[in-house]
């Protein structure tokens, strides 16, 4: 709203100081008519007195004199009456510029309380936008704190970022070595379960063996005391023969 005004208030402003201008002009205009004027009613005032007092001297004046001193007077009741004209046409002039002059210092009061407005509501915007600027100095030196703060935690998660990176690698290397121990180990582990298989054939062949042993070997003990049976009765026998020999030998 104050960016449209303004240009009408330098307008309106302009237009007075013009009126101003040329009301000066008018009332130096109407000085110098008036000067004028005066002057010259002044002047017939004082020919008219010289032309009484040589009346007043000459008595007895001719006809053709008096005729001249009509003449003058009808010439110097013109000039009053021009005189008068000029005076009422200026008064009129006068009391139109007045007009004028009062109408224009009105406009330009009113354009003054209408400045004074507009200038309490710049006053007020000037302030509301000093507080809004202070508003917003504090915001943005809250949001560089905030920033600084946040880029030092982003430096500090970067670092913990890196040395998770750096941990992360070592995971993968130390997993690289587990997955080739595994598979190592899956090797060896093939290679120790066919070697148990291998053992659990020679131990099934062991164990059929020892069971082939254990009943050839119950088989020969089995013989074995029947043949130690036999020879205990085989030595039951011989003893007897032998003792029935010493008895014979005896007789």
């Amino acid at each position: 709203m104050s960016k449209v005004e303004c240009p009408d208030f330098r307008n309106s402003l302009k237009r007075i100081k013009q009126e101003f201008e040329e009301l000066e002009e008018n009332l130096k205009l109407k000085g110098k008519v008036e000067q004028n004027a005066e002057r010259q009613r002044s002047d017939l005032a004082r020919e008219l007195e010289d032309l009484s007092e040589r009346l007043d001297e000459a008595g007895g004046a001719t006809s053709a004199q008096i005729e001249l001193n009509k003449k003058r007077e009808a010439e110097l009741q013109k000039l009053r009456k021009d005189a008068e004209e000029a005076n009422i046409q200026h008064e009129s002039i006068v009391n139109g510029l007045k007009k004028k002059q009062n109408d224009a210092v009105q406009e330009m009061n009113e354009q003054i309380d209408q400045l004074q407005k507009m200038k309490s509501k710049i006053e007020k915007d000037k302030i509301y936008i000093q507080n809004e600027i202070a508003d917003s100095r504090c915001a943005l030196d809250e949001i560089n704190r905030a920033k600084a703060s946040s880029e030092k935690s982003n430096r500090a998660l970067q670092t913990q970022l890196n040395d998770l990176m750096k941990k992360v690698e070592e995971a993968k290397y130390a997993i690289n070595d587990i997955e080739n121990a595994k598979r190592k180990i899956a090797v060896e582990n093939a290679d120790f379960l066919r070697c148990v298989g291998e053992l659990d054939n020679t131990f099934n062949i062991l164990l059929k063996m020892k069971n082939d042993l254990t009943s050839q070997l119950n088989e020969a003990k089995v013989v074995a005391d029947n043949e130690a049976r036999e020879r205990q009765l085989l030595l039951g026998k011989y003893r007897n023969i032998e003792h029935e020999v010493d008895g014979s030998k005896e007789v």
